[in-house]
């Protein structure tokens, strides 16, 4: 794809509603209007957000009713508390059987998005009897690279699947296999010990798939002389040889090309492709320009933003392109299986040289995904207390 004209950004982000325009956590739908929410109680400020965007739960069909009963049953106001539970479960158990109440608790909160976005009960409810998840028996088992697990036609993960990427199908097709080991190391807050377990003096330099922004900062957009709105953002430049004067070639080759380098700071790239700016709203063509770069970033829960952007061309590397949720749900369903019925394979786990990486996804991965699935039902930024 040839690199487009440069265009000159202005020196600050867009306003729009009196704030600076920028990309936020939420992957598919997000409300550029509200500023971020602060709070330490994910769980009760998205409770609070349900109560306040009540919706009527009715069948498209109604004689459904006589098959699955009354709509209101499935509200997303009950599937939140039942993640509730379940989270508040797994804080308070041994890592060799959080697992599965962690796994529980993703389940039910992807449950309560679903129904919040759903028009009808129909549209779901058969999904909501299957995880859509399975072990592929076919694996070993030894290590994370023969511990697989497959995706099946139906059930919560496809349903799941599908709002998340409109191309789900042919990202993950059905009774496609992947190992724990290729799926986590898709997973930007785990990146850093997954390149460090797998690290040897001898083993072949295993290439890092996140490129870290500037800490504190998030990708802005920018009005151009075009009159055109462009994102931009700053990379890390200590992840860099301070000697560099430009991100290397075998780094722009492998990141989206509709990102380019900007020539008036060090290590800036911006979107080659803008969309038309407009005073008064959000315009359809940038919501769909965010829509589709949103998929080239993700980003680590914490006190402060941490963004990162995913070298997603990575030739033959393991690279799934697909969103993060999805991949830490996948994982952790196949671990709830290994501490229910193979308890003796986690055990191994943890006497091997993956234990270290085992035990930050089983650390780190629940909190990481409900905060994730939180600015999804929400579309807005929740931060911890403090954080502007």
């Amino acid at each position: 794809m040839p690199r487009r004209v440069e265009v000159v950004l202005d020196d600050i982000p867009y306003q729009y509603k009196n704030k600076s325009l920028r990309m936020t956590k939420a992957y598919t739908s997000q409300d550029y209007r509200r500023s971020t929410v602060l709070t330490d109680d994910v769980y009760t400020y998205v409770d609070f957000f349900f109560n306040s965007h009540k919706k009527i739960m009715k069948y498209q069909d109604s004689t459904n009713k006589a098959k699955y009963g009354d709509p209101n049953k499935y509200q997303y106001n009950f599937y939140w508390k039942q993640s509730m539970a379940f989270y508040n479960a797994a804080k308070t158990l041994p890592i060799e059987s959080s697992p599965l109440a962690s796994y529980y608790a993703m389940l039910n909160a992807v449950k309560a998005l679903i129904a919040f976005r759903e028009q009808y009960v129909d549209n779901f409810v058969t999904n909501f009897s299957a995880h859509g998840l399975n072990e592929d028996r076919k694996s070993i088992g030894e290590s994370l690279d023969t511990i697989a697990v497959q995706r099946i036609n139906f059930g919560v993960f496809v349903e799941f699947g599908r709002l998340m990427e409109k191309d789900f199908d042919i990202l993950w097709p059905k009774k496609k296999s992947y190992s724990i080991k290729e799926l986590i190391y898709n997973l930007s807050f785990l990146h850093r010990a997954y390149i460090t377990t797998y690290t040897t003096p001898r083993s072949k330099k295993i290439p890092e798939l996140f490129i870290p922004l500037q800490a504190g900062s998030c990708p802005m957009y920018y009005k151009a002389n075009d009159n055109n709105l462009y994102l931009k953002f700053a990379v890390d430049p200590t992840h860099f040889s301070l000697a560099s004067t430009g991100l290397p070639s075998n780094v722009m080759n492998t990141i989206s090309t509709e990102f380019e380098e900007c020539r008036d700071k060090k290590f800036m790239l911006k979107s080659v492709n803008g969309a038309k700016r407009n005073k008064d709203s959000i315009s359809g063509e940038l919501r769909t320009l965010n829509l589709d770069l949103r998929k080239q970033f993700q980003y680590i829960k914490s006190a402060k933003r941490l963004w990162y952007l995913k070298r997603s061309k990575i030739s033959g590397s393991g690279v799934l392109n697909v969103n993060c949720m999805l991949i830490i749900m996948a994982v952790m369903h196949r671990f709830s299986e290994i501490v229910r019925y193979k308890p003796e394979q986690l055990e191994r786990l943890m006497k091997s040289k993956e234990n270290w990486l085992v035990h930050e996804f089983l650390s780190l991965a629940l909190d990481q995904f409900i905060d994730e699935i939180a600015a999804e039902i929400t579309g807005q930024d929740i931060m911890c207390t403090g954080v502007k």
